[in-house]
């Protein structure tokens, strides 16, 4: 997991639960889950209340009907961060990735790029040069702002928590 292309961050994720309505099993589901919410599954099947600090949301709320998931979306986007200190070895990165569009950051070379994930799902087309293109230009100005947004909120020493359930609330 050290590059922020989709090859790297995506990984299929197989569920087998006892507890999934059979309408559901076998069947497919596009919605991010990431691996702070495997913790938070388990806990979740055995019937263990999680650690308020705790990261990540019980992944059954996408398949397990309650009053919880229809009150609280899924998360819509995520912040990804690779921190490493020798940039010659392997360069640091960060990144926002939404389902139609990523936004990835270079701290070591101040670089930035921006994909549409629709249009451009290999990541080969880095809008971010594009100057002539309003619309990629303004994106870049959302994704950047957005993703400088959840780092700082990351990193604030003072914050004792994320609530993951719902990332775009911190919108």
């Amino acid at each position: 997991k050290w590059y922020p292309y989709q090859e790297s961050i995506r990984v299929p994720l197989i569920i087998y639960d006892p507890r999934m309505p059979s309408d559901k099993v076998g069947t497919l589901d596009d919605s991010f889950t990431l691996n702070v919410d495997l913790a938070q599954t388990i806990l979740g099947a055995a019937g263990v209340r999680r650690d308020e600090l705790m990261q990540g949301r019980d992944i059954s709320d996408l398949y397990l009907p309650n009053e919880k998931n229809e009150n609280e979306p899924w998360r819509d986007e995520f912040f990804y961060e690779f921190p490493y200190w020798e940039e010659d070895f392997m360069p640091s990165s960060t990144a926002l990735v939404r389902k139609d569009w990523k936004y990835i950051y270079w701290p070591y070379y101040k670089r930035e790029q921006l994909f549409n994930l629709v249009d451009d799902p290999m990541e080969l087309d880095d809008l971010s040069k594009d100057i002539n293109d309003t619309d990629a230009t303004d994106m870049l100005d959302i994704m950047s702002r957005r993703h400088d947004e959840l780092k700082a909120l990351l990193h604030n020493p003072n914050y004792s928590g994320i609530n993951w359930d719902n990332c775009s609330a911190l919108a």
